[in-house]
């Protein structure tokens, strides 16, 4: 049986945040009374978060007519959801920025989560689902355990690093010895307490196994197959992360396994769309 999960960890859950700034449109969003420009008035009091936010609207990750030059136009053309997204994206980057000596930098960390969120909204796209948004934050979060690992117990961390490259076992089963629960148990946690989406919380739980999904198979298919492109568009960021992909995963997603490369090739040219507009200080790590 399992331990139960490190209490010093889950007990310290709440010192990893959601940006303020998130948490403020989250709010405002589900405000029927709130206005766009309600919502353009908070984001224009950051004004590199907002010249972010227009940069990135007017990339070709969004394909959208030229030229926006003001948020409300952009809030209205991408919604306020997609904007939420644009935000969340922007501010935990920003806000995450400093790791532990011995794990992984915070450059390459970020650059494999925006990797597996531009496969996971290129995948979604090749599928013809509607809100791909929503697949980009999944895609975004779903290695989050790891970060509350690395930033709350950097001591057992580096430890689980250093025994998956030893080869001593798969990095979740460390994890679990050393934390009682692996990274996707731990980032579940994480996002429940950030009352996200149960569809992105459960992708992000069953990354690794996404035929136990309930609520939504096809997300945490797409997320799974998402992180393997991921980590071949990227250095992968944990030992043995790199593994082959479940032949399984092409009929959950009604996928012809031959669409594989192009997938990867898109996931490929949609990351560097992201972080030309959104985070071009990443562009060179």
């Amino acid at each position: 049986m399992a331990p139960a999960i490190d209490p010093r960890l889950y007990d310290r859950l709440e010192e990893i945040t959601l940006p303020g700034i998130v948490a403020r449109l989250n709010t405002m969003i589900n405000d029927l009374a709130c206005s766009t420009a309600d919502i353009a008035g908070i984001l224009q009091q950051d004004t590199t978060l907002t010249n972010r936010i227009l940069k990135i609207v007017n990339s070709p990750f969004y394909n959208l007519p030229p030229q926006i030059d003001d948020i409300s136009t952009a809030i209205t053309l991408v919604g306020p959801h997609g904007l939420r997204d644009i935000v969340m994206a922007t501010a935990l980057i920003r806000q995450y920025n400093q790791f532990p000596e011995g794990v992984v930098t915070p450059e390459q960390f970020w650059r494999h989560s925006l990797a597996v969120a531009s496969a996971a909204r290129t995948v979604g796209e090749r599928m013809q689902i509607a809100n791909t948004e929503r697949l980009f934050i999944a895609g975004l979060l779903h290695d989050m355990g790891k970060l509350v690992m690395y930033l709350l117990g950097p001591e057992k961390s580096r430890e689980v690093l250093a025994r998956a490259r030893q080869g001593e076992n798969r990095l979740c089963h460390i994890e679990r010895d050393l934390f009682g629960a692996d990274h996707a148990e731990v980032g579940a946690l994480l996002l429940h307490q950030w009352r996200m989406p149960e569809a992105v919380i459960e992708a992000v739980a069953l990354h690794h196994q996404p035929a136990l999904a309930k609520h939504d198979i096809r997300q945490s298919a797409i997320v799974y197959l998402a992180n393997a492109i991921g980590n071949t568009i990227e250095a992968p960021i944990s030992p043995n992360a790199d593994l082959p992909v479940d032949t399984r995963i092409w009929d959950m997603l009604d996928l012809d396994p031959g669409e594989g490369d192009d997938l990867t090739d898109e996931s490929r040219q949609t990351l560097q769309y992201v972080l030309q507009a959104m985070h071009p200080e990443l562009t060179e790590c």
